[in-house]
């Protein structure tokens, strides 16, 4: 209708202007109501056009707020995105090769490709020599990537940081590093040209494999804590790859040296057969020299077979002593250690309360890990004062035996209706604007992760909340001859 109210009133004005120069019949009144009427309308018109103004800018506002949302959404989607395509590139290196050097620089590089880092380097244990040395980096200058490659810290040089990284349950962020009282420290960050860095020590079936340090020198974006779980979970992919690696490595030194051993006893064996065909023409030395090289032979293979069945016992003592059995304080120990830097500047506390005395339970110690490190981590994002509480304790009532591990937090709850759906892959039950201030928005895979890991445990998962009033994420693991291996 307001489209065609001012052409609409151009004719109408028109027409009375031509009926008032024509001197029509009662036109003096018609003037007379014009000059009355005239200005109230013009009136009533600015009112109505000061109206639609203040709607036109409204819906602009309206409009770059929504583009504004739009924008940052767009940003999180791909940060989020970029974590799962570096993730899934370190998997498919991990499956591609066998070479520890190849592996790591495939491993850098996707890093640096994908994440908000630039530079990025890797240092790992030799537990002969006792030094992190075989360094690895991306992103640099060539003078850098040969000193990182000559670089060896011993194990008990704690003024380093990157051996304070190597001996920690979790990252770790350094700041102001070009003015450490430590001049060994100033000079390698003026080698580095680095002022800050954040990493994580290589963790793999709870023994620590090196450290994993990146940096954002060329773009000049500082490091955020909030990057901490993210670059452990990287850090324990490369681990258990760099891990396969070495495994692969003794394995085909064993089989070298088997069948190193096996063609000598082939050799062996072909001077045993010609000389029982020369001792076969001696017709009173036949049954002999028959019973020698049975017995010869029987002796040969047996020593083979004794050296693979030593090799195979050697390999589950191995995982019976590292793999299965996890003590659960341990497990809520390591987590809280990893998540401690999340609580920084947050004002949250962390409680922790491990009942005495609990019995072990079979299972993947770095996988509970990963589980506790989620909730923990989810719990944070969601609670803005208060307290973040673990607690585990034992449910002997159950049949059979059960652990319980529980992370409790005070923060903005879960309504009744979303209360299943934050088990469904990619699903979330807050909004954007519940998070707290640099805190990691995560992909929705977290809780239906957690969720597998405790169920191939012969466990369950499940959560209790209430809209402002916190909540509790529970799960349970048998213990005893009731657990499940995996």
């Amino acid at each position: 209708m307001d489209r065609w109210a001012i052409p609409l009133g151009i004719v109408a004005s028109v027409l009375v202007l031509v009926y008032l120069v024509a001197g029509g019949p009662y036109a003096t009144q018609v003037a007379i109501v014009l000059a009355t009427v005239l200005p109230a309308g013009l009136v009533l018109y600015g009112s109505a056009a000061r109206r639609r103004a203040g709607d036109v800018r409204t819906q602009q506002a309206l409009t770059e707020a929504a583009y504004g949302r739009s924008e940052r959404a767009n940003v999180d989607l791909q940060e989020r995105v970029a974590e799962l395509v570096t993730l899934n590139e370190l998997a498919a290196a991990a499956g591609s090769t066998l070479d520890s050097n190849e592996l790591l620089d495939r491993s850098l590089e996707a890093v640096i490709r994908h994440l908000r880092f630039d530079r990025a380097l890797v240092l790992l244990a030799d537990d002969e020599a006792r030094v992190l040395s075989g360094g690895r980096s991306v992103g640099g200058t060539a003078e850098m990537t040969a000193a990182v490659a000559e670089l060896e810290l011993p194990f008990d040089l704690m003024s380093s940081y990157l051996v304070q990284l190597f001996h920690s349950d979790g990252p770790l962020v350094f700041r102001d590093v070009d003015h450490d009282p430590d001049e060994r420290n100033r000079v390698f960050a003026e080698l580095m040209e680095v002022s800050s860095f954040i990493g994580t020590p290589l963790v793999s079936k709870g023994r620590t494999m090196g450290v994993l340090a990146v940096d954002n020198r060329a773009s000049g974006r500082d490091v955020r804590p909030s990057d901490g779980p993210l670059l452990y979970t990287v850090g324990s992919l490369v681990a258990a790859a760099v891990d396969n690696a070495r495994l692969y490595a003794e394995v085909e030194a064993q089989k070298d040296a088997l069948e190193h051993r096996v063609a000598e006893r082939t050799a062996a064996l072909a001077i045993a057969i010609e000389e029982a065909q020369a001792a076969r023409s001696a017709a009173e030395q036949g049954s002999a020299m028959k019973s020698a090289f049975l017995s010869s032979v029987s002796h040969e293979l047996r020593t083979p077979l004794t050296s693979v069945v030593g090799f195979s016992r050697l390999i589950r003592r191995r995982l019976d002593e590292i793999v299965f059995p996890a003590e659960i304080g341990d497990v809520i120990t390591r987590a809280t250690a990893a998540t401690s830097s999340l609580l920084d500047g947050s004002g949250l506390a962390m409680v922790v309360d491990v009942a005495p005395g609990l019995p072990t339970v079979t299972g993947d110690r770095d996988r509970l890990i990963q589980v506790v490190i989620n909730l923990i981590a989810n719990a944070v994002k969601f609670t803005r004062s208060g307290t973040i509480t673990c607690t585990a304790v034992a449910e002997p009532a159950s049949s059979p035996p059960m652990l319980v591990v529980s992370v409790t937090d005070t923060g903005i709850g879960i309504a009744t209706e979303d209360l299943q759906r934050v088990f469904e892959q990619f699903g979330q039950a807050a909004e954007e604007g519940d998070r707290l201030p640099d805190t990691p928005r995560g992909t929705g895979l977290g809780l239906p992760i957690c969720r597998e890991i405790v169920e191939h445990h012969g466990g369950r998962l499940w959560v209790e909340s209430e809209l402002g009033k916190g909540s509790r994420f529970s799960f349970t693991l048998p213990v005893g001859a009731g657990a499940t291996n995996t």
